[in-house]
């Protein structure tokens, strides 16, 4: 993923413009961050103007020649104060109210509580995209739960959303504790989630691509490594996600897999996650029925590789201080590789 690359000590301009970023907000990546991309920009140029204007007015009273008025012309007393009032404060005035119309228009588009469910699917049911996605906060995660009419189509993932491109998907933003922000800066704003509150929010992809996203609102020790990813699909490759996400865990394959999955079963991770199609139920940490599928683990901190998954297990707190995730030492090297194998395999 690239990340913004800057020298320091650059202008906040030359920042929004030049860097490349997927927090930069400034260029959409589908229509309800276009609305809020637009007021970015006006909002920067207005503030531009208003500050070359006001330092043109500061260079050419300071540069002016010292005496000629007192010398050649009399003094008009009021000169100075005419200035004063048109560049000091009429100026800005003009241009605060006028960028506070632009944005109380533009919050106008973005309701929270009465974004349209959905859109009709006359289609096989168990390929239409969802009615919603529910989006719940944890410290320091976000699960995912698609929401269809039908009960039994419903699947679950963790700190990954899967979306069709091009297609209007709502969001249900809720909190199991404290308050979060959801923020995927390319897709939409920022948005709080309350305990005791459901905001929804509706995000369309323009494009297929990743979109990176995270909690923008401090909510505990651990705030910074709470993200999430957009992950915008053609229909097809949408469609087929989906039918993968709602098989049941796939049996292992090979005898190290096996191995693992009697590790897993036989330890307290089945007190706190699920694999369907197991004994495993647990509803404290994220759903694991596919988790070898996810491109990150431990909330979007780390990449899903077979190194950063065996250190996950048996030093979260290390990695991850106060998560709910605890060290778990007492597995050997045998154990622990069979552990990941099996973890890796449910795809």
């Amino acid at each position: 993923m690239t990340r913004a690359r800057c020298l320091p000590g650059v202008s906040t301009a030359l920042l929004l413009v030049g860097c490349s970023s997927p927090q930069d907000y400034m260029h959409a990546g589908g229509p309800a961050a276009a609305g809020l991309a637009h007021l970015g920009w006006t909002s920067l140029l207005a503030a531009g103007a208003a500050t070359v204007i006001m330092w043109l007015l500061l260079g050419w009273i300071s540069l002016r020649p010292r005496g000629t008025l007192a010398e050649h012309a009399p003094v008009d007393a009021n000169s100075g104060q005419k200035w004063i009032l048109y560049g000091g404060f009429l100026w800005p005035l003009v241009v605060l109210v006028g960028l506070y119309s632009v944005m109380l228009v533009t919050l106008r588009a973005y309701p929270m509580e009465t974004a349209p469910h959905g859109f009709i699917c006359r289609a096989d049911p168990t390929t239409c995209p969802p009615a919603a996605i529910r989006i719940v906060g944890h410290q320091w995660w976000f699960d995912v739960q698609y929401l269809f009419d039908r009960e039994d189509l419903n699947v679950q993932n963790a700190t990954e959303i899967h979306v069709p491109v091009g297609k209007p998907v709502v969001l249900e933003l809720v909190t199991r504790d404290v308050i979060h922000s959801f923020w995927i800066p390319k897709l939409h704003g920022k948005v709080d989630l309350v305990p005791g509150q459901t905001n929804e929010i509706e995000i369309q992809a323009g494009a297929p691509g990743v979109y990176d996203g995270e909690c923008a609102e401090f909510c505990g020790q651990q705030h910074a490594h709470m993200r999430l990813l957009v992950v915008a699909q053609k229909d097809e490759e949408f469609g087929a996600w989906l039918a993968a996400q709602r098989a049941p865990a796939k049996d292992p394959a090979n005898e190290a897999a096996r191995h693992g999955r009697d590790v897993f079963m036989s330890a307290a991770c089945v007190l706190c996650h699920r694999i369907a199609g197991t004994q495993a139920q647990g509803q404290v940490g994220p759903d694991l029925t596919h988790v070898g599928s996810r491109q990150t683990i431990a909330g979007g901190m780390l990449r899903n590789t077979t190194a950063n998954l065996a250190a996950w297990i048996t030093h979260a707190q290390s990695l991850k201080p106060g998560a709910q995730m605890p060290d778990i030492t007492a597995f050997d090297g045998e154990e622990l590789r069979a552990l990941v194998s099996y973890l890796q395999s449910l795809q």
